[in-house]
């Protein structure tokens, strides 16, 4: 679903736009005022962090140039090590997704 929706939003003249004298990226997304991604992860936090963690990166960096820079804000909701989670850390993290969620609004 998000490769989808990436694909339609992130192109020329619906997210930015390049100027043409400037050859610089003017933001197209004003409507955005808050960037949440939300993951899962079968690995550990450190694990990710040694690799970068590409999706985080993409989301907060990528997607939130394209809003304006000084009323968007950005949040990541992840849950490391997934495969070793027990009910009770999983129910935990959908409540914090519940409650970040409500204050994003």
């Amino acid at each position: 679903i998000m490769k989808g929706w990436l694909e339609r939003v992130l192109v020329p003249g619906v997210s930015f736009v390049l100027d043409p004298k400037t050859n610089k990226v003017k933001p197209g997304l004003g409507q955005l005022r808050h960037v949440v991604g939300i993951s899962t992860y079968g690995s550990s936090r450190m694990s990710m962090w040694l690799f970068n963690d590409a999706g985080r990166r993409n989301v907060l960096r990528c997607v939130r140039v394209l809003a304006p820079p000084l009323r968007c804000r950005s949040t990541w909701l992840a849950l490391y090590s997934l495969d070793k989670s027990t009910p009770a850390r999983r129910d935990a993290f959908l409540n914090g997704v519940q409650s970040a969620m409500r204050r994003a609004r």
